[in-house]
Parts: structure tokens; C-alpha cells; sequence
């Protein structure tokens, strides 16, 4: 794993690479359509997420980036006056990367200002060295990508392609620590890839998220995993 990470980190050297740019990302659905829902509950969580991915398709998914530090947000526009669907709607705005997601490297650490239960958070934690490196390689964008992957605590794989033309960790949706930047982010059925990249010559000043009740990822899993629990106590207590 470190002799993969010092080849990219090498290469990566070799290569005249801009280091500041504004990266935008596209939204892709991948549906299983070999395992349909069978029963009428299933059928509309179906039909809400099928909804929400082609709103989602319609938002602008931006990923800001100097040598140390990135900013990530998704750009809704304007809210459609004709909503089908609300519920999808806040949904298509989650479906990868919940608020702002801002990552440092040099201190290794990341932000995510978020909102849960009509409370605004500032959620902190560190910049995870976890992926498993392949020397698998596509084009992605004009450049020569890498894979690599790691499991989220769902089980579920989540596959990232990343570039060591850009040699910066960062990547959407909060996800870092690759060497190279993230083209394309894969996570079930959602996919974030690279629709264009604009470089500078100067560092893009970059201000983290400072609005919100500070808290570690930690501390806010196990508030979160209370409230569920809160939650379906009193749903047990009305019956």
C-alpha cells in the first residue's frame, strides 16, 4: 500500500499540475432494474428515490480546491415553482454529500456544516487514509485515473477514481485521502463524475464553514443514533 501511494506521489511530481481550481461534478443514477420492489411500501420508497435522482440531475455539484484546503456544495437554483414531489426534492439535495463539506490537509482535518432536527451542526473530524489502491486505470476527463475503494459502515462499496495529475486528496462529497484528486465517486446507486475543471494560476482563497454547534462525528452519530431511538419509543408508547 505505501510503495502504491510513493509511485503516485512520485509520478505526481513529474507532472506540471495546476493545484487551484473549481471542479464541477455531474450526477449519475445506476437503478437496479433486476430487483424490482414487490410490495406497495417498497414501491413508493422506490418511486420517491427514482424522483429524487432526476431532481438531483439537476443540481450543480461544486468542488472548490487550493493546495490545502477544498470546499464542496451542492447548487440547487432555484427551487421549481411546479414541485412534484417535496419529499424527493429534499431528498435529491442528500443523495451524496449532506450540506458543506470542508476538508484542510495540511492539519487533516475536515468540517461538514450540516442540519439535523432544525439544529445547524459543524461536524469535525479526520481526513481518512483508508482507501485500498489498484493499479486499474480508465480516462476520466483527459486524464489517467486510478481506482480505489473502501466500505462505508453500511457494507455497501464505495469506489472512487481518482488522478495523480492533480495531486491534491481531495474529492466531493466530503470523501479525501487519495493521492490525487476525485474524478468520479461511486456510492449504490449514485455517482458523482467530473464535468469540467477550471484551473488558476493563483491559490482560490478558501474560508471554512464557521456557523454551527460544534460537535465530532462521533458525538454526532451517537446523538442521531439516540433521537432514533427516542423516536421509536414513542411511536411504541402511542400504540
Amino acid at each position: 500500500m505505501k510503495q502504491i501511494i510513493l509511485f503516485f506521489f512520485f509520478t505526481s511530481q513529474l507532472v506540471l499540475a495546476q493545484q487551484s481550481a473549481i471542479v464541477e461534478y455531474e450526477y449519475l443514477y445506476n437503478p437496479n432494474l433486476d430487483n424490482k420492489p414487490t410490495n406497495e411500501i417498497m414501491q413508493r420508497a422506490a418511486s420517491i428515490n427514482d424522483k429524487a435522482a432526476e431532481y438531483a440531475q439537476q443540481h450543480r455539484y461544486i468542488l472548490k480546491f487550493n493546495p490545502n484546503e477544498s470546499y464542496y456544495y451542492i447548487d440547487a437554483g432555484m427551487k421549481p415553482n411546479d414541485l412534484e414531489d417535496p419529499m424527493a426534492y429534499h431528498l435529491s439535495k442528500m443523495m451524496l454529500g449532506h450540506g458543506i463539506f470542508y476538508q484542510n490537509a495540511p492539519k487533516h482535518y475536515t468540517l461538514n456544516q450540516d442540519e439535523s432536527l432544525h439544529q445547524l451542526y459543524l461536524i469535525k473530524d479526520t481526513i481518512q487514509n483508508d482507501w485500498t489502491i489498484s493499479y486499474e486505470k480508465k480516462m476520466i476527463g483527459g486524464f489517467k485515473c486510478y481506482k480505489a475503494t473502501k466500505k462505508c459502515p453500511c457494507g455497501q462499496d464505495i469506489v472512487a477514481w481518482f488522478t495523480p495529475e492533480i495531486p491534491v486528496l481531495f474529492g466531493p462529497a466530503g470523501y479525501s485521502g487519495t493521492p490525487g484528486l476525485i474524478l468520479q465517486l461511486t456510492f449504490f446507486k449514485h455517482t458523482l463524475r467530473v464535468k469540467k475543471i477550471k484551473f488558476f494560476k493563483k491559490p482560490i482563497p478558501i474560508t471554512p464553514p464557521n456557523k454551527g454547534k460544534p460537535i465530532t462525528k462521533t458525538e454526532f452519530k451517537n446523538f442521531m443514533r439516540k433521537k432514533r431511538l427516542e423516536l421509536i419509543m414513542q411511536n411504541r408508547n402511542r400504540h
